[in-house]
């Protein structure tokens, strides 16, 4: 379409030149024909001798219809200036080569349109955040369920244990149970024996002027006061024992402090491998009555020794 337009206005510029020419030469004409009337002589008068005669033009009444009708067939003035100022048709130029029409060229096929790819990239995109976050979600719920489940392995792991120790206590308890009933048993073979030595009648005393002396022993050979005091205190402190929380045939020396009339301030364990349930048995067996005092007066001793054993037979 450019190439046409360039064309139309190539031939307008053409045809402009030979036109104003043509005018140029017509107005040149009128100027001349004009300077022309002006610069003509004056006509001449004709002189002829003799006088003027009167003449009279007679016109038929024809001659004035065909007169008529030659003015109303000959081209008024304007119309005759119209002819004279109209210039006389020009030839067309002959076309030259490059001014020859050319045939339009077909419009040029409108160019493939090129695949508008945002979308399919965005869907790609959109797809591979979802899969990465399922792949998120999926490890997040792998870590969950990972960690419930070592939660429960140390739950049943705590509940497992607990239960172990729980056995363990029943069965220490039961060993417990049985060697309090054998302990049991051998106190009161003890108490029959003891019981039975008692109810044996003691031989009559001889009339002396020695000191009495406390009776009641242990089968021994040492007859002294100090002896049957010693005695006398641990008798006392095994009668207020109770054995079946000390372990068997397992010594425990303790050492107390007492003051004038048997009371027990002060328990101290020397060797004793007791536990703690077994020690403080020991120190209420100690505190809970006050040791013989009336008639050991003479050999009262503050601090004092004994040893706590049961059986004592294990003991010796």
């Amino acid at each position: 379409m450019h190439a046409e337009a360039l064309r139309q206005h190539g031939a307008d510029e053409d045809l402009g030149g030979p036109v104003l020419m043509a005018l140029a030469l017509h107005l040149g004409i009128a100027l001349l024909l004009l300077v022309a009337g002006w610069l003509q002589p004056a006509p001449k008068q004709i002189s002829v001798a003799g006088p003027v005669l009167d003449a009279m033009l007679v016109v038929s009444a024809s001659d004035i219809a065909a007169a008529e009708q030659t003015a109303e067939a000959a081209p008024k003035p304007a119309e005759r200036a119209e002819l004279e100022a109209a210039p006389p048709p020009q030839p067309l130029p002959a076309p030259r080569p490059q001014d020859a029409p050319r045939e339009a060229q077909p419009a040029p096929q409108a160019p493939i349109p090129k695949p508008d790819t945002r979308e399919a990239e965005a869907a790609a995109r959109l797809a591979l955040e979802q899969e990465q976050a399922r792949e998120r979600e999926e490890q997040e719920a792998r870590k969950r369920q990972e960690q419930i489940d070592l939660t429960e392995r140390k739950r049943q792991e705590e509940v497992e244990e607990r239960q172990r120790l729980r056995r363990q206590e029943l069965a220490q308890l039961q060993a417990e149970r049985q060697a309090a009933e054998r302990r049991a048993k051998l106190e009161e073979a003890r108490l029959r024996q003891l019981a039975d030595r008692q109810a044996t009648p003691a031989p009559a005393a001889q009339p002396s002027q020695a000191p009495a002396q406390v009776s009641g022993g242990n089968n021994g050979t040492d007859t002294d006061l100090a002896a049957r005091y010693a005695l006398a205190m641990l008798q006392t402190a095994h009668t207020n024992w109770n054995r079946t929380l000390a372990p068997e045939a397992t010594r425990c020396q303790v050492e107390f402090t007492q003051i004038p009339g048997g009371e027990v301030i002060d328990v101290a364990f020397l060797r004793c491998p007791f536990d703690v349930q077994g020690r403080e048995s020991v120190e209420r067996a100690l505190r809970r009555a006050p040791m013989p005092y009336e008639e050991f007066k003479s050999v009262f001793r503050r601090k004092v020794q004994l040893t706590f054993c049961y059986p004592e037979e294990a003991c010796k």
